[in-house]
């Protein structure tokens, strides 16, 4: 098994825990030929490999494609000769599949994954593997009625005795693939469960027990994905006491149960979120109401919208102003839910129901409202922040409370791998210095702001030193969200900030005009460094080469340097940062410094920060040929001091000889 097909395998399984969202769901009839589509996002790395599976099968795959050719190890034989990608070349990242002579059992939940090559250039290949989109085939018997519903919805089935005018002695519905296959049977005015499979159990009956009119249509209540299947009604009309089991089917129903629509979603706090919920576009109805609610708020809703307006009178405190349909007009089914500013208290379950024109009720109680999709939201805290400073700086470790009208009681800074582990503990505008503070921060933290305006409670830590580097948490109480006393620290640290701090290096290098010369710079190799500025402090504004996101930016650059500067490795392993300057003249020498260029996030603001000069080289250059340089002139003066020696230490042997 070559190592894009085990990568490929490898990275299935792992998916096989998420649950996968129904995005289309496509009709045919057996014989057909069907076209699953399967588009790739346009981000210009090759495609690898691509995989159609369906998980109710074993073994799941539908189709593998790999170095531009179908690999049928591992498909499930029944797909053997029927599929194939709608363009092997998969121009514009077209992946869809083709499955030619459809038959009944084709029906099941597709899914599409694709394996690209990344952006790693190094020697080992990078592989990115991910799952698209799935899309729900159903094919039914050709000329017969066909009825797609989602899971936990009731399904009318639709049956009409011939003869209307005549009395109907028994009705009775089937599913032939099940033994027993009964699905109901009514005779005499009475229901007979004898024969009745057991999983329809209290879970059907006829729409009209009086039969007015000859409506034999059942109803199926509570439906699953194993209610999908072939539905056989048949009517006895004739005259006599007894149904006859030896009748034709009056009407055919292939019935396609979509399981509702779920989702795990994880975004970090103070980010926007899409909930997506769309209704089936082969069911789609007039939708009259929409609700939107989360499993632990009982009856407030998260959303109500009805007749093109939101109804707020019922809804949740906590999202007001925080809430939309992504498109008011609902086109094609769209009911998604934008939820605006995300917090670590928006994590649950979300449901999606609507309320479409047949419904005989407004409420979400009403048992015409359907559920369409469930959303599980997870919120972690910001991404960690990572911040470098040089010994004896003085830095911002930045932290920024939940938008709200609640009051903030205390405010804690720690550190977890201290013992005591508390750096700053601040309640009632005051700080307490004798809570199990760590003595190392003693009389060097306080609050930017103490009356932490803007909800602001970043911690400035002075005169940094080599033991301050570690991870430093920020928790928070307010009124109304945590009545205790004390921040929680089993909640969530609503920020976490990894401080840095480097030693400062500083050498002196003399050169001679014409040399290339290195400037050593190094940061440990733990440190993410996403940007170098060196810069020399006579040139004020200028600087001599600046490096960010693996680009050299050439703004401001000091103009002599141009085409003289770069780094000795722009991919800065091991935190090699040093710089390379060639061809220098007089005119380079002078103090220069090496600075790593950092981004700070707190929340949507971003900051764009400076070390302190973690290296600083004085640099000489000497013309060539001066005394002290490595050109001619040195070289002669050098054979002088040699002769001179040598002549010193005969006239001392000569001395010695004539004393004896």
């Amino acid at each position: 098994m070559s190592a894009v097909t085990s990568a490929f395998i490898c990275w299935t399984l792992l998916s096989v825990c998420l649950s996968s969202a129904v995005e289309e769901v496509i009709l045919g009839q057996t014989g057909m030929t069907i076209a699953l589509p399967c588009q790739v996002p346009s981000n210009n790395n090759p495609i690898v490999a691509v995989e159609w599976s369906r998980r109710d099968l074993e073994p799941e795959y539908v189709l593998f494609y790999r170095d531009n050719k179908l690999v049928p190890d591992y498909q499930h034989p029944s797909f053997k000769n029927r599929v194939d990608l709608k363009d092997r070349q998969m121009k514009g990242g077209d992946v869809s599949l083709i499955l030619k002579d459809v038959k009944t059992d084709d029906s099941g939940a597709y899914e599409c994954y694709v394996v690209q090559k990344g952006a790693n250039h190094s020697k080992t290949t990078s592989l990115d593997g991910y799952y698209i989109r799935a899309t729900y085939l159903t094919v039914s018997l050709q000329n017969h009625n066909n009825n797609i519903i989602i899971g936990g919805d009731t399904a009318t089935l639709e049956c009409q005795a011939p003869n209307s005018n005549d009395p109907i002695i028994a009705a009775f519905w089937i599913r032939p693939d099940l033994e027993p296959e009964y699905v109901h049977f009514y005779q005499d005015d009475e229901i007979d469960t004898d024969y009745q499979h057991p999983s329809f159990k209290n879970r059907v009956d006829l729409k009209d027990r009086q039969m007015k009119g000859g409506d034999v249509s059942l109803i199926l209540k509570d439906v699953t994905a194993d209610d999908s299947g072939l539905y056989v009604c048949y009517v006895d009309q004739r005259k006599t006491k007894r149904a006859s089991l030896y009748l034709h089917p009056i009407s055919i129903t292939y019935l396609t149960v979509v399981p509702p629509n779920q989702k795990n979603i994880t975004v970090d706090s103070g980010q926007n979120v899409i909930l997506p919920c769309r209704v089936p576009l082969l069911d789609l109805k007039f939708i009259m109401v929409v609700v939107w609610k989360r499993t632990d708020l009982g009856e407030e809703y998260v959303l109500s919208y009805q007749n093109q307006r939101f109804h707020p009178e019922n809804q949740h405190p906590s999202f007001k102003n925080r809430v939309d349909l992504q498109d008011r007009q609902m086109k094609n089914g769209d009911v998604s839910l934008i939820l605006k500013d995300v917090t670590t208290d928006d994590a649950g379950a979300y449901e999606c129901h609507v309320v479409q024109r047949e419904s005989l009720g407004w409420e979400i109680a009403s048992p015409k409202s359907r559920h369409i999709s469930t959303i599980y939201l997870s919120v972690v805290p910001s991404n960690k922040k990572i911040i470098i400073a040089v010994m004896g700086q003085t830095v911002t470790l930045p932290c920024q409370a939940l938008s709200s009208n609640n009051p903030i009681i205390a405010a804690e800074w720690s550190r977890v791998d201290l013992e005591p582990k508390y750096v700053l503990y601040y309640q009632d505008y005051k700080l307490f210095p004798d809570y199990h503070q760590h003595p190392s921060f003693k009389n060097r933290v306080h609050l930017k702001d103490r009356k932490m305006k803007d909800k602001d409670m970043s911690l400035i830590l002075k005169n940094v030193t080599i033991n301050d580097t570690g991870t430093y948490e920020c928790y928070v109480a307010q009124r109304g969200v945590n009545r205790r006393k004390r921040a929680s620290l089993d909640s969530y640290p609503i920020s976490t900030t990894y401080l840095s701090v480097l030693l400062q290096s500083q050498k002196n290098i003399s050169a001679e005009s014409g040399q290339n010369v290195t400037l050593t710079c190094r940061a440990p190799n733990t440190v993410l460094i996403p940007g170098v500025e060196w810069s020399r402090r006579d040139l004020k504004a200028q600087y001599v080469f600046w490096y960010w996101e693996k680009e050299f930016v050439s703004y401001y650059q000091h103009p002599s340097f141009k085409n003289r500067v770069d780094l000795q490795d722009r991919q800065m392993k091991d935190g090699v940062m040093s710089l390379i300057l060639k061809d220098v003249t007089t005119a380079d020498s002078g103090t220069y410094e090496c600075c790593i260029i950092q981004e700070v996030r707190d929340g949507r603001k971003i900051d764009i920060l400076k070390t302190d000069p973690i290296s600083i080289i004085h640099l000489k250059v000497i013309p060539k040929g001066q005394p002290g340089g490595h050109g001619e002139d040195g070289a002669v003066g050098l054979k002088v001091v040699i002769v001179l020696l040598l002549v010193s230490f005969a006239s001392i042997i000569y001395y010695i000889k004539m004393t004896q």
